[in-house]
């Protein structure tokens, strides 16, 4: 039977003999020499491009990185001097007064042992309000303008695990940690806080025809975008009712397969509540799935909200706040579970992990085992005795590549140091969690990282320990592979569908030119030519 599309000398990831893919009705309909290729309506040549499934990228935030693309990009930033002729670049691009709005700041991005604060930012710009994102979006530095248009400047109650830092002075020191306190700030943005709400659980307020449809554009930029990088298939890892309404207008437009979990929090209300489980036990609608919960369990390291084993170095007394009781938590997690809907949870600190541990296991001992993929996102520290537990509960780790600092530009401190020399030897633990047979999937964070996933990969194969006494962590290529593939198919419940190229899959395809095994030497070694979902191209370049 004639075929709707064949790929054509392209090569099989370790193989050199020229191959062919065919494709019918959205599926893998035959793959074998080149010369056997049956015939096909259109063939395109791969000109020795390696075929390799869809990279499905297991943790993004796709409204926000829509939103992101049109804002300044600082993550290569290291001095006051390149942060001045950045911001007042871009401020000369903008309409004059217009609010000005950055993101991928690092913590020290003016320079060794030096935070940003309100006043860094008012040498630069002082005429417009200012709004910078950290490079872990999980604070944000903003200028006077921008404070005291939000009444911010004598500093604002926030619930707890956020804070408007306050100066010796007694006035905002510009530095806002967390999303609550954020919140206050970028609700007075461009997007009036719509791509982010979500992050801390709550709905953006009421949105005109108009914002509506600038926000699926916005989606659909950054999906788009997603496909330019051989991404078919994403887990947007901030819903809520607003997000879900949008994606499922999209549904029938959405050019790549988006998984949409719904963030519960301990302090929504009942109805609330209700109504995000419901949700999430939606039946899929064209390319869009639900079927998954997020909630957060801490924050980071940076900002001293990651929720600790034992205290931060200096301060044994103070473990970094900790978001969700032991008992809401538990019983959170249980009612998902009951629900049969999947959960994840961001937990960076070793005593968020333990914790998210503890409740999905409250959960199996409340409704018995089944096959819940349940994930922990992050990881960035465990306990060595919490390393088997993952194994032992059935749970995924769906981490970052790019995230361990000294990685992707991210510069070591302050974050080690906050860290602690005695969580070093388990941070990050890709090698040790893959070795035990934990499913391990791969993203990016994006637009918290750059969102290409050779870049990624590139991370996961050129790692370097801490110190000379740490363990190797890095991945081998298969390895690495098989978290964007394989494993990030596992973890949406679609391994039966995609991950692989077989016979019967969908035809989730990508071609990638160039030399995969040298991305362990330089990121650029290889580039995404041609991306296919369902048996159709949406990026070819």
């Amino acid at each position: 039977m004639t075929a709707d599309l064949l790929l054509h000398n392209a090569r099989l990831f370790g193989g050199t003999a020229p191959v062919a893919l065919a494709i019918r009705a959205g599926l893998i309909d035959w793959i074998g020499p080149d010369a056997d290729a049956p015939p096909a309506q259109r063939r395109m040549d791969a000109e020795g491009a390696t075929l390799l499934p869809g990279f499905t990228e297991s943790h993004l935030h796709i409204f926000l990185g829509g939103t992101a693309l049109g804002q300044l990009n600082l993550a290569s930033v290291s001095t006051a001097e390149d942060f001045a002729t950045a911001l007042r670049r871009f401020a000369d691009t903008l309409p004059p007064g217009a609010f000005l709005c950055a993101y991928a700041a690092n913590y020290e991005m003016l320079g060794p042992g030096t935070r940003p604060d309100r006043h860094a930012i008012d040498a630069v710009v002082a005429d417009q309000p200012v709004f910078i994102t950290s490079t872990d979006f999980h604070a944000a530095w903003a200028n006077t303008a921008a404070l005291t248009l939000a009444g911010l400047l004598h500093g604002a109650e926030t619930p707890p695990g956020s804070e408007v830092v306050l100066g010796p002075d007694g006035l905002a020191t510009g530095e806002l940690r967390e999303g609550a306190a954020m919140e206050l700030v970028r609700c007075l943005t461009p997007t009036g806080g719509r791509d982010s709400t979500a992050m801390i659980g709550q709905e953006p307020p009421h949105a005109t025809p108009e914002h509506r449809a600038r926000d699926k554009a916005t989606i659909l930029r950054a999906l788009e975008y997603c496909a330019r990088h051989g991404i078919t298939s994403a887990v947007n890892m901030d819903g809520n009712l607003y997000q879900a309404g949008l994606f499922s207008d999209l549904a029938d437009q959405l050019p790549i397969r988006v998984k949409l979990p719904m963030n519960l929090t301990e302090d929504q209300d009942e109805a609330r509540r209700a109504a995000l489980i419901a949700q999430a036990q939606s039946p899929d609608l064209g390319k869009l799935s639900f079927g998954m919960i997020k909630m957060f369990m801490d924050g980071v390291y940076d900002t001293w909200t990651a929720h600790v084993v034992g205290g931060y170095p200096g301060d044994p007394g103070n473990d970094g706040p900790r978001l969700i009781s032991a008992a809401g938590f538990a019983d959170l997690a249980t009612r998902a579970d009951a629900a049969g809907l999947q959960i994840a949870v961001h937990a960076v600190g070793d005593g968020a992990v333990r914790a998210v541990i503890d409740g999905y296991q409250a959960a199996q001992t409340a409704n018995g085992a089944r096959d819940s993929r349940h994930r922990i996102e992050h990881i960035d520290t465990i306990q060595p005795a919490d390393l088997p537990r993952l194994k032992a509960l059935g749970i995924m780790a769906s981490m970052q590549p790019v995230h361990p600092p000294g990685s992707a530009g991210l510069p070591l401190e302050p974050t080690t140091t906050i860290m602690g020399r005695d969580r070093w030897p388990t941070a990050f633990a890709w090698r040790r969690i893959v070795d035990q047979g934990t499913p391990l999937a791969f993203g990016t964070d994006w637009p918290v990282s750059p969102l290409d996933p050779l870049f990624c990969l590139h991370c996961a194969l050129t790692r370097q320990p801490w110190a000379e006494d740490l363990p190797d962590q890095r991945l081998t290529l298969p390895e690495a592979l098989a978290a964007y593939s394989a494993a990030g198919a596992y973890g949406m419940f679609a391994d039966t569908r995609r991950g692989c190229l077989a016979v019967g899959m969908q035809a989730d395809v990508i071609l990638v030119a160039g030399d995969l095994a040298g991305l362990a030497h330089r990121p650029d070694a290889a580039r995404v030519t041609l991306t296919l979902c369902d048996g159709k191209v949406i990026w070819q370049g």
